[in-house]
């Protein structure tokens, strides 16, 4: 798979407006003629001009079309002002149109839709990757799911199960924590994470499940333990373990995550350990960004990414549990 190509990056600044998959539309005459008033000192000619952008892009059967030429032009922009006004239109239509998919999305989680998860985790990695080829990325999946099940091929033990499938992720693949940079945006986007192999607890298990449970089926799922997500793993008899996918597949029991989080002043109650609901997850990797965006004062993404967390848990005593949550 290619590298993914990062269209809104950490402060929201245009890196690129190229994808390896394709290309967006050249902007039209009308378009190019729009942009080229951003610059202008009168707000009142600019306020016509941004409302007259946002109405071809509402209007656009593909988003992308005016977002990331949008994009491109706030980055060649020599005007200060008119890159601003580009950047804030692009950042504010682009919410508007996630918006619209994550209102689907929550339609299609509570009816129990079995591939919803996954499409909930490129919806969130869309918000820095418009262009974001799920094509791709699920073939990469795909992939990891045929060389993890030709491993296991032959294994009947539980234990060997979970040693070989640790052992692909984390010996063969090198999925990581990224411990130097745990802030990062991009440890959030799972083209990201697949690409370059390192996340934050969520994000690496997350890629874990896609494969292990939604490709393949075994018994492993998430644990919303506080702090430190999880991967939960049914195949024993008994107790179930747990693995850190943060620290190398670490394997832990229930025991070993008390003393944790105790150790840590932090709350133990057993249902952290239980199997987290698809909804939960996506609700926590949301809440992350939220923490990374409001720690680097970055009000634009956080504000979107609030009103995602608006969507998914429209009650308000919800979504503010999510918010006081800790991170990962």
């Amino acid at each position: 798979m290619n590298e993914p190509t990062a269209i809104l990056s950490p402060d929201m600044s245009t890196l690129e407006a190229d994808s390896p998959a394709r290309q967006p539309a050249r902007p039209d005459p009308e378009l190019r003629s729009l942009f080229s008033l951003l610059d202008d000192p009168d707000e009142r000619i600019a306020q016509i001009v941004m409302e007259r952008i946002l109405e071809r892009g509402r209007a656009s059967t593909d988003p992308s079309n005016v977002t990331v030429p949008l994009l491109t032009f706030a980055r060649k922009s020599a005007s200060s002002l008119a890159r601003t006004r580009a950047e804030r239109l692009a950042i504010e239509f682009h919410s508007n149109s996630l918006a619209d998919e994550f209102e689907a999305l929550g339609a299609r989680l509570a009816a129990g839709s079995r591939r919803a998860f996954e499409d909930g985790l490129f919806l969130i990695a869309r918000f820095a990757n418009p262009l974001l080829d799920a094509a791709a990325v699920r073939a990469e999946l795909d992939h990891f799911a045929h060389l993890l099940n030709y491993r296991l091929a032959g294994l009947s033990s539980a234990l060997e199960i979970l040693d070989e499938v640790n052992h692909f992720f984390f010996e063969e693949l090198r999925f990581r924590g990224n411990q130097a940079k745990f802030l990062e945006p991009e440890n959030s986007y799972v083209d990201w994470v697949i690409e370059r192999r390192v996340g934050i607890p969520i994000s690496l298990a997350s890629v874990y499940l896609l494969v292990v449970r939604s490709r393949l089926g075994l018994p492993f799922s998430g644990a919303s333990a506080p702090g430190h997500f999880l991967v939960r793993y049914d195949g024993l008899p008994g107790d179930p373990l747990f693995i850190d996918a943060f620290n190398s597949g670490v394997i832990l029991r229930e025991r070993d995550i008390k003393l944790y989080l105790n150790s840590s002043g932090l709350p133990y109650h057993r249902q952290f350990l239980d199997p987290s609901p698809p909804r939960a997850i996506l609700l926590r990797m949301i809440r992350n960004l939220i923490i990374v965006f409001t720690e680097r004062d970055n009000t634009p993404a956080r504000a979107a990414f609030e009103r995602f967390m608006t969507i998914l848990a429209p009650d308000a005593e919800e979504g503010q549990a999510f918010l006081r949550g800790l991170e990962s």
